[in-house]
């Protein structure tokens, strides 16, 4: 649905920011974005059956933004706690821990912080929500799945969710995602757009546009991510710790790249 013409939007421009600048000024908006029922229904039998067959009690959500998944994993009867370099994320993961009646450790922590936050022995560790991709270099990217091999059980499980950016030079341009929200007080449009700067490099951007009161507002958010490939993301687990790693487009397990697939999904064992 377009703004009407006559009403033009009114906002603000955040310039690009670092992950953390992100989504704390995202906020509350990330909940309402995020079509949460829908995406963790498609999602809960692949955890069930993955934390089962490997035997998993114990949880930790690195980058766990308002802390669905582990709220989620809590559900299904798990000990689990969550990180996020975002402190008004894990201040709204909180509230919806309290809402739902479970019991998650949550506390402000980025990537390569894990370890010192947490008392380790997890049997599994998600980092999930294309969350890794905000880490631009490879130094970045070892010291955080070092982190999440040391706060792991040996044998525990690691998985991680990303985009499938094996596809962007097939693909060449702008990705864009439209998500409409009927609330309370208004309409809310939410696009979030991926662009290619060159290489690795993208721009992710949030729009949001309200309509309250017959007047449209908007807020644009960017930050940069990287485009982490399958190649790139199998070699650092293995430098990592890692082994038995294994990737697959979505949550069904169907292979890398399929038609109608768009995700990297990879699971992989830390080394006795």
């Amino acid at each position: 649905m377009k703004p009407p013409r006559e009403s033009k939007p009114r906002g603000r421009r955040v310039s690009a920011v670092d992950a953390r600048e992100f989504y704390d000024e995202l906020g509350d908006r990330y909940d309402v974005m995020v079509a949460w029922e829908e995406r963790l229904s498609r999602e809960a039998e692949f955890f069930r059956r993955l934390f089962d067959a490997h035997g998993v009690s114990r949880v930790l959500d690195a980058a766990c933004g308002t802390g669905m998944h582990a709220i989620a994993f809590a559900r299904q009867g798990r000990r689990c706690a969550a990180a996020d370099v975002s402190p008004a994320m894990i201040d709204r993961a909180r509230e919806n821990a309290r809402r739902a009646d479970v019991e998650v450790d949550l506390r402000v922590a980025g990537f390569g912080e894990l370890a010192r936050s947490f008392e380790g022995g997890f049997d599994a560790v998600t980092c999930l929500g294309n969350s890794l991709p905000h880490l631009l270099e490879d130094e970045g990217l070892a010291k955080a799945l070092a982190d999440f091999a040391a706060v792991l059980a040996p044998g525990g499980i690691v998985v991680i969710q990303n985009r499938n950016y094996d596809r962007l030079p097939a693909s060449g341009g702008r990705s864009v995602h439209l998500n409409a929200r009927q609330e309370a007080d208004g309409e809310t449009l939410f696009v979030r757009m991926t662009e290619p700067r060159g290489g690795e490099n993208l721009d992710f951007t949030i729009l949001t546009l309200k309509k309250r009161g017959g007047a449209w507002r908007h807020t644009l958010q960017t930050t940069p991510l990287r485009a982490i490939s399958r190649d790139t993301m199998e070699r650092a687990l293995g430098a990592a710790g890692f082994q038995s790693v294994e990737v697959y487009g979505d949550y069904s397990r169907a292979a890398f790249g399929a038609p109608g697939t768009g995700d990297l999904v990879a699971i992989a064992a830390r080394r006795a």
